[in-house]
């Protein structure tokens, strides 16, 4: 194996210079004041931290924790059953349902955010078709039935994986010494699929938490969150509008790598063998 290590190298370059070296950069944006259009000298500061301390900040802050527990919790309720469910099947019925879960996850994260937006917006299509009206464009439900259609299936998979590896005798096991279907699923089937919980968990609330184009475009703008935060930031420095705006959307930005890093352990933590990691 040792001859072959040096098949690893275009990796390592490629980590070195899409991972590294940005991050790199994000850290020295986010502690200086440094204008990486026009770079010159500059200084280490921690000015830009005066950002956490803005109102829109905070209430951006807030919606995406909200929004983000909200999505969470209805994609749990929906995807633990659905992913139980799909344990049951025969193999065969099983692919096709897992197939059809699979597939809109292949079409362009764009293209969805697009479909749901003709979908809420009066005189659609969908409308046409089954005579319902929905006008959820620029409200709060809207946002939240957008990330549940979109963040769905990175609860339902981790779910599935650590249920379908469960040992079936240990449920029948319980129900031999008298247990009830509730206390089966209270004390049996839900600890033993804990990891691939928390997986589901945190693979779906970080992207609903920081998503941007969903909320800009289902929101109409109206509900920011921080995603929308860091991506005016960077917009505004590149159209020449604000000053050191970029370096206050690399310390969020940073901010987020840290969260999601902390994340990730915490997943591990619970799945050592990485069976959720989808």
């Amino acid at each position: 194996m040792k001859r072959l290590r040096f098949l690893s190298i275009p990796y390592w370059v490629w980590m070195a210079l899409f991972v590294l070296v940005p991050t790199l950069i994000l850290i020295i944006l986010a502690f200086s004041d440094l204008n990486i259009y026009n770079p010159g000298s500059f200084r280490f500061s921690f000015i830009n931290f005066r950002i956490f301390s803005e109102s829109y900040l905070l209430k951006a802050l807030q919606n995406s924790l909200s929004l983000s527990l909200v999505t969470t919790l209805i994609c749990f309720l929906i995807g633990y059953p659905v992913a139980y469910y799909l344990t049951t099947l025969s193999a065969s019925v099983r692919r096709i349902w897992l197939s059809l879960l699979i597939v809109p996850l292949w079409a362009n994260m764009l293209l969805r955010i697009f479909a749901w937006e003709k979908i809420f917006t009066p005189g659609s299509i969908f409308s046409d078709l089954t005579g319902i009206e929905i006008d959820l464009l620029g409200t709060v439900p809207g946002v939240i039935v957008g990330m549940v259609g979109m963040y769905l299936p990175f609860m339902i998979f981790p779910i599935f994986s650590v249920l379908e590896k469960m040992d079936p005798s240990l449920i029948e096991a319980a129900k031999d010494l008298g247990a009830s279907d509730v206390n089966v699923f209270r004390k049996v089937v839900f600890p033993l699929s804990i990891g691939g919980v928390v997986s589901g968990v945190i693979m779906t609330m970080l992207p609903a938490m920081t998503s941007f184009v969903l909320p800009a475009r289902i929101g109409l703008g109206r509900i920011n969150l921080i995603g929308n935060i860091i991506e005016s930031k960077f917009m505004k420095e590149v159209m020449g509008s604000g000053a050191l705006s970029i370096n206050v959307g690399s310390l969020i930005s940073l901010l987020l790598m840290i969260f999601s890093v902390i994340s990730f352990i915490i997943v591990t933590r619970f799945d050592k063998e990485g069976e959720t990691l989808i």
